[in-house]
């Protein structure tokens, strides 16, 4: 993620740059307004089409070989196990698991998944390899050219999931036509409670939302584990993009441009494990904002001429592909630059309307969103309180989502950044994991007052709202520390502060804890 200097530093930019143009400031906001409404449009059209459920059929084809990829760079051994060994007891005759460790440093934190592998028995096989390019991609792209050559699917596993035992079964009993070229199941969780229900459901609300409209509109992308893909298809396209860091949602975009159908199926087939603290959480976050965004701007001209897609299916790509972003930053700066004036009275006309802007801009956004949150949410039974816990939980990532499609539009390279998954890690606290969001909601705290003593009544609103967006990321905070206790409880663990690695026999992950509801 960029640092607080270099932000510090484009925010001081922006506020020179609308001081001295004013004109240019009035285009920036409008321009940025137009874009979320689009957006905007686009999510509630999403969130109140009707569901499409995929044809089942009443067996599955027991003749399937499906080849099992588990990408495993620098994973905790205990994490790792438990994964094979759910892997070990599928309900499938004709399955191989291939585990590759990727540029982990530290021999014994992969030595155990080696020898465990050499135990569970010729089926599973284990890779390590040093200097390997093209972060998750590159290893996935290595086990497909080492993978059984008469597998059908290529089933892939992140390395903290645990599967059920029919799996397999279950995802090949849909219609698997030979058009089909990917089939994609929800992310659930196993370290969830209602100590950290905002975030489980904030994670509920895209696959409810995105992915059943996906559905709808013929454009199913993959969202990086418990995704089956035809072995055929993924080798048409080339296997995986080794520049994208979001490479599940660009694979999803090739396979579709070739003619292939992907469906997404909305069935719980295996729990995996919430990031567990702030700092993994948002280094998530980024990844998947600034990842689906890379894609936009380097497919951008075929999303928008190739033959392939159907304007549907154009349409349903770029609301998936921006559903983690916002546009709230330009607008947020905007009062607080303006601000001031105001309270002085040295505000010009222009000036004036220019925080009319700003405020509509982002009172569109909060009033918008909480509408797709309760039509998503609502139409799967959650309550009121449950869905304002998620939508907050959304607001408190906001700075992430703001910043991300910016940076890309400047430098769309950026590093693969991996979820911590070692509970005896050391955790940052809080507040100095959310500097810049804790600055930015007291400041915006300020600006509303000011604005309100300055007889200003949309945009003082609007900043007051912002600020409490800003500064529930301590929310978020307290969340994840709950995350990380209900993963410590089940691991039987006691002692969070070391800083080495767990051993296998210290932690033993249950199948299943507080999964969220399917």
């Amino acid at each position: 993620m960029m640092t607080n200097l270099k932000m510090l530093f484009w925010y001081g930019a922006f506020g020179a740059v609308c001081l001295a143009a004013p004109v240019v400031h009035a285009v920036v906001l409008v321009a940025n307004l137009v874009l979320q409404t689009i957006l905007l449009v686009g999510q509630w059209v999403s969130a109140r089409l009707p569901v499409k459920n995929p044809v089942r059929r009443a067996f599955a084809d027991e003749q399937a070989m499906v080849s099992i990829h588990v990408p495993a760079y620098n994973e905790p051994p205990e994490v790792l196990s438990q994964t094979l060994r759910s892997l070990a007891n599928l309900d499938w005759d004709n399955y191989e698991v291939l585990v590759i460790d990727n540029n982990t440093q530290e021999e014994a934190v992969w030595r155990p998944s080696e020898r465990l592998c050499e135990e569970l028995g010729p089926r599973f096989k284990f890779f390590h390899v040093d200097r390997l390019s093209g972060f998750k991609a590159g290893a996935m792209n290595y086990v497909r050219r080492r993978m059984h050559r008469r597998a059908d699917f290529v089933l892939v596993v992140d390395a903290d999931y645990q599967l059920e035992p029919d799996a397999i079964r279950q995802a090949l009993r849909y219609d698997t036509d030979p058009k089909i070229g990917l089939l994609q199941f929800p992310q659930h969780y196993r370290n969830a409670s209602k100590g950290n229900r905002g975030v489980v459901l904030d994670f509920e609300h895209f696959f409810s939302c995105y992915m059943r409209m996906a559905n709808r509109l013929a454009c199913v992308p993959s969202t990086g584990t418990l995704t089956f893909i035809r072995t055929r298809a993924l080798v048409e396209v080339g296997g995986f993009d080794e520049e994208a860091i979001t490479e599940d949602a660009e694979i999803g975009l090739r396979l579709t441009l070739a003619g292939h159908r992907n469906l997404y199926l909305h069935e719980v087939i295996g729990h995996g494990l919430l990031p567990f603290d702030l700092a993994s959480l948002k280094k998530q976050r980024w990844r998947w904002a600034f990842g689906n965004v890379q894609i936009l701007k380097r497919s951008f001209s075929k999303l928008l001429f190739s033959p392939q897609l159907s304007w549907r299916q154009r349409l349903g790509f770029l609301v998936h592909l921006s559903a983690w972003s916002n546009f709230n930053l330009i607008p947020s700066l905007s009062l607080l630059l303006l601000a001031p004036l105001a309270w002085l009275n040295w505000i010009s006309p222009l000036q004036v309307y220019l925080l009319v802007i700003a405020g509509l801009t982002l009172m569109t956004f909060v009033l918008a969103k909480a509408g797709v949150f309760f039509l998503t949410l609502r139409r799967d039974g959650y309550s009121l309180r449950e869905i304002a816990e998620a939508f907050v939980s959304h607001l408190g990532l906001g700075m992430i989502f703001s910043t991300a499609w910016m940076k890309c539009l400047v430098n769309d390279r950026e590093p693969f950044l991996r979820t911590n998954k070692f509970l005896s890690q050391r955790i940052p606290g809080v507040l100095s994991v959310a500097v810049t969001e804790t600055a930015l909601g007291g400041l915006l705290l300020l600006s509303g007052l000011a604005l309100f003593a300055a007889d200003f009544v949309l945009a003082p609103v609007a900043a007051l709202l912002m600020a409490g967006a800003c500064l529930s990321v301590h929310w978020l905070g307290i969340q994840m520390r709950k995350t990380r206790e209900l993963t410590a409880d089940e691991a039987g663990v006691d002692d969070l502060t070391g800083e080495a690695g767990l051993s296998a026999s210290d932690l033993d992950l249950a199948s299943s804890v507080g999964a969220a509801r399917s």
